[in-house]
């Protein structure tokens, strides 16, 4: 916003008198430094919850022992997960828009604190209950969407423009699924580690969860002009109408279904890559540390990308370009944007679809599971088949996304608009 400064030059000249009225500029948009220190402690929190997320999975046979129950219902744990992510997602707009950054974090970071417990509580129990924790992993699950969902909100609450794709990159990484596969199948030998390995979940819960007390709700200054100058802010709709216009955008439908299927893809391999590899003699320790790293590689990627796109803001080359990556690392397993609807309805949305799509994926590769007398038994060729099938389905619609970036081009005009309103007038 610009206004008259409190001191006003004038000058004379032979020519005769001229004013000149000089405009103070707002507060130049800048990422401070707390913002760094509040990116971390969101990171660590969606670690802890990525890591509650895939506790039993990544051990679905010593788990499915523990327990008395198939390998099907353990995959129902990470079934819940995306049923639950699901529903809470109708609602995590409305509610960081009401609730603002701060107060969803904390919220995020005592619902999982929560559930680890109860689920803590099902296994010391005797016998353990499988019930209970099915109860704690559907209300810790509620973490997930308030967590991830909140990622372009966050950034534009507190990173600039040039910083935003980096800082997303950061929270959208999964350093849990990481952390769990290479520490959790190692620890978790046979069925008298199962205890000792959901009390390390609950304490990593609580630890994430006690800094977002203390942390800021928001920078001393905001970090765009369009959330500074009133003249270049465009009113975003209400959450519901913001839903309806998305609803009939065909490029945000593009980009919804290229995202669902490609992060429902990463999903379902994640939860049930044990399971895939097992029936050829792998242990769950190798299956683990193999399945890490394909999340480590993705995790390097992103940290590729998210300067690379800061710096160069080809979001649809980009997308054209990973899709049929994709794509041939899902045949290669057969061998072995929106504005001005608010940020936080447009994630909310694209995460709700991964999670559909990752739930529907893996009840159709759990399906597709041979029988006992396949060989190898229990082999899941034909749901690795379907997966590539899906991941050609991808790259093909992402070569017909066509939409702007409406957001970017917003923020451009407001800064060309600042610049303008800032120079000295004349009269």
């Amino acid at each position: 916003m610009t206004h008259l400064s409190r001191n006003e030059s004038s000058s004379s000249s032979t020519n005769g008198s001229v004013a000149c009225t000089m405009v103070d500029k707002a507060p130049a948009p800048k990422t401070y430094r707390q913002a760094w220190v509040v990116l971390f402690f969101l990171v660590f929190l969606r670690t802890s919850v990525s890591v509650f997320q895939f506790t039993f999975s990544v051990v679905p046979g010593v788990s499915a022992e523990f327990f008395h129950v198939s390998l099907t219902a353990i995959n129902w744990l990470s079934n819940s997960q995306g049923l639950v992510y699901v529903f809470v997602s109708f609602f995590t707009g409305w509610i960081f828009e009401k609730w603002g950054v701060k107060r969803s974090l904390i919220a995020a970071g005592a619902i999982s604190t929560f559930g680890a417990g109860l689920r803590y509580v099902a296994v010391i129990i005797n016998p353990p209950s499988f019930a209970l924790t099915m109860l704690g992993q559907v209300i810790g699950s509620i973490a997930a969407p308030l967590s991830l969902n909140i990622t372009t909100m966050f950034a534009s609450t507190w990173f600039t423009q040039n910083m935003r794709a980096t800082a997303g990159m950061f929270v959208a990484s999964n350093y849990g699924a990481i952390l769990g596969m290479f520490v959790i199948p190692p620890l978790v030998t046979d069925v008298s580690k199962i205890p000792m390995m959901t009390l390390m979940v609950v304490i990593l819960s609580a630890v994430s969860f006690v800094p977002l007390l203390v942390l800021p709700s928001k920078p001393p200054s905001p970090p765009s002009t369009i959330l500074i100058d009133p003249h270049s802010k465009t009113d975003s709709p209400s959450f519901f109408k913001g839903l309806c216009n998305l609803g009939k955008n065909p490029n945000f439908c593009l980009l919804f279904l290229v995202h669902g299927l490609n992060v429902g893809n990463s999903i379902a391999l994640g939860t049930i890559f044990t399971q895939i590899i097992s029936p050829f003699g792998y242990t769950d320790a190798q299956a683990g540390q193999l399945n890490a790293v394909s999340f480590f590689a993705g995790t390097l990627g992103c940290s590729v990308a998210g300067p690379v796109l800061d710096l160069t803001k080809q979001h649809k080359l980009f997308l054209k370009l990973i899709a049929p990556m994709v794509m041939v690392t899902s045949i290669g397993y057969v061998f072995l944007a929106s504005y001005p609807v608010a940020d936080a309805t447009t994630n909310s949305i694209l995460w709700q679809g991964a999670q559909v799509f990752g739930f529907l994926i893996v009840l159709v590769m759990d399906y597709l599971r041979a029988g006992p007398d396949a060989q190898p038994p229990h082999h899941m060729l034909h749901a690795l088949i379907f997966q590539a099938v899906l991941a050609v389905i991808m790259t093909l619609l992402s070569f017909g996304f066509r939409g702007r970036m409406a957001r970017s081009d917003a923020i451009r005009l407001a800064e060309s608009t600042s610049e303008k309103e800032s120079l000295p007038h004349i009269k």
